[in-house]
């Protein structure tokens, strides 16, 4: 039996439906109580230093400071929060920033992190790994096991952070040093910085 013209546009069109309805239907969000709750997440109110870490070696503009990237690094050299913000001005990151990059973090390898925070073994994380370089990562190894860089991001993932390691970190990694005016965003009152 041949098919009219009619009724086979017609039973392709009935096909086509069907199968976004299909489509549509395996991409709905699943109920909250199926949702990924995490148990335990690093303390953002100790969060600044490990994020001016952050912006200073991994958040220029052609590497996490950049909004296509999964891992988004705001902060002041590079990724701004305000559109009215410029590199460097203002100097040291604002809250809002800092916030934001830590909303990045936690959220890259929920289970991971919240793992981590609870106890394990910081290399559970990808992050960890890119940076120290154990796993692939663009912009290659950004540090070493244990060194100031690496300990400054494991000790807060596990509830123990020293922001003497992050400001020693970030003042060896500055062309200027100690001079360097982001140093001052690690003093007890940032807004003391230049503007």
């Amino acid at each position: 039996m041949k098919l009219s013209r009619a009724h086979a546009v017609t039973l392709s069109l009935l096909g086509a439906a069907l199968g976004w309805g299909l489509v549509a239907l395996s991409c709905t969000i699943p109920p909250s109580d199926a949702r990924y709750t995490p148990a335990a997440l690093p303390d953002e109110s100790t969060f600044a230093p490990v994020a001016e870490l952050l912006s200073v070696r991994c958040g220029a503009i052609d590497c996490h400071g950049n909004r296509g990237r999964n891992l988004r690094i705001y902060g002041s050299t590079g990724l701004r929060s305000l559109s009215s913000d410029r590199p460097f001005y203002p100097v040291c990151n604002t809250s809002e920033e800092d916030s934001r990059t830590y909303d990045s973090v936690v959220g890259l390898e929920p289970e991971a992190i919240s793992a981590v925070a609870s106890g394990g073994d910081p290399a559970l994380l990808t992050m960890v790994n890119k940076a120290r370089g154990t796993e692939a990562h663009k912009g290659g190894q950004i540090w070493t096991t244990g060194d100031d860089s690496d300990l400054c991001l494991t000790a807060w993932l596990q509830g123990t952070p020293n922001p003497e390691d992050c400001k020693s970190t970030v003042e060896g990694a500055l062309p200027t040093g100690p001079l360097d005016p982001l140093i001052c965003c690690f003093g007890s009152d940032p807004s003391m910085c230049p503007p």
